[in-house]
């Protein structure tokens, strides 16, 4: 399928969930933006922590988006039938590729994991579907040729296109889901029970401040789930702003003047996170040419300030939105 846009790390799209499906919707009738998707799913407006249970203390998995619940508001706000395949463990998994290939013969691009555990998007096949050509966060322009029985094991094949939600429906859906997140506490989704919002923010600042006691293996599995996350977050409300402010005019007062006031604490919060990220002085990412060795008492210092700022910041913009919502 011609004209599948690349995917890439570091282009404002650090969700591949939603930057794969902006990129598969591109090329139908019924194209959504990432900055649309992360609002209707409610994902620009939501931090999550994993709780740690008998196998995993941490895992990156608080960041993704390709769980149930994102998938379903997807779904509903956009009208595509968003089905999901999982092939877990499948050992006989060439057997299920002619789906694959039958979708891409209807002209529409699939959602999966390739050789790794990030969304791409399948958009197009070779040697009678036993290779398969994905777009991938990991190869960028380069073009990534996958033998069918290396193929992930998550496939969110476009289905059926149906009504949309209404477009101001769809707003006050992403408001509510907006408060929920912060105030949900915890809950199960995908691979354990994560925190969110409010209490996502007090977990992760406090394994950030008691990082000097950890093993040195436990703590470097800590530094980079963090700025993992920290990345993906700031990413998430830079989308929220422009999601918030392009749909205020649907809106009536007093709730329009609420989601203005929302949105600037969101941007406050992608100023003070960012420039944290950007001065290298807080979540050593790899953009920092920096590592665990390098995440010192005073780095981990800043970035539970950071934090702090941050959840301040989304609690009183939550506010603003749950006063304003009744």
């Amino acid at each position: 399928l011609e004209n599948v846009p690349i995917l890439a790390w570091g282009r404002g799209k650090e969700c591949t969930f939603l930057g794969a499906l902006e990129a598969a919707l591109s090329v139908t009738d019924h194209p959504h933006s990432y900055t649309d998707l992360m609002g209707f799913t409610g994902l620009a407006f939501r931090v999550r922590w994993f709780k740690p249970n008998e196998r995993d203390r941490w895992c990156p998995s608080c960041a993704v988006g390709e769980m149930e619940e994102e998938i379903t508001a997807a779904a509903r706000a956009t009208g595509w039938a968003l089905p999901v395949e999982l092939h877990i463990g499948d050992p006989h998994v060439e057997q299920s590729i002619p789906l694959i290939l039958e979708s891409i013969n209807a002209g529409k691009p699939v959602l999966a994991y390739s050789d790794n555990l990030d969304v791409g998007v399948v958009y197009g096949y070779t040697d009678d579907g036993k290779t398969l050509l994905f777009r991938d966060y990991h190869k960028g322009p380069a073009i990534h040729e996958l033998p069918a029985s290396s193929i992930g094991w998550l496939w969110i094949p476009l289905g059926e296109y149906g009504e949309p939600l209404d477009p101001r429906e769809a707003v006050m859906e992403s408001l509510r889901t907006a408060v929920r997140h912060w105030t949900r506490g915890e809950a199960h989704a995908g691979p354990g029970v994560y925190w969110y919002g409010r209490a996502a923010f007090d977990a992760w600042r406090k394994d950030i401040a008691d990082a000097g006691t950890f093993t040195d293996d436990d703590r470097g599995k800590l530094f980079f789930v963090s700025w993992w996350n920290s990345n993906t977050l700031v990413d998430a409300r830079r989308a929220g702003v422009v999601y918030l402010r392009e749909r205020t005019s649907l809106l009536d007062r007093p709730l329009r003047d609420a989601v203005s006031r929302a949105a600037a604490l969101y941007e406050d919060e992608c100023r003070i996170l960012g420039e944290a990220i950007d001065a290298k002085d807080a979540f050593l990412g790899p953009w920092s040419v920096k590592g665990a060795q390098d995440w010192s008492d005073a780095v981990r210092a800043c970035e539970v300030e950071v934090l702090t700022q941050c959840a301040q910041l989304e609690d009183r913009a939550a506010s603003e939105l749950a006063a304003a919502l009744g």
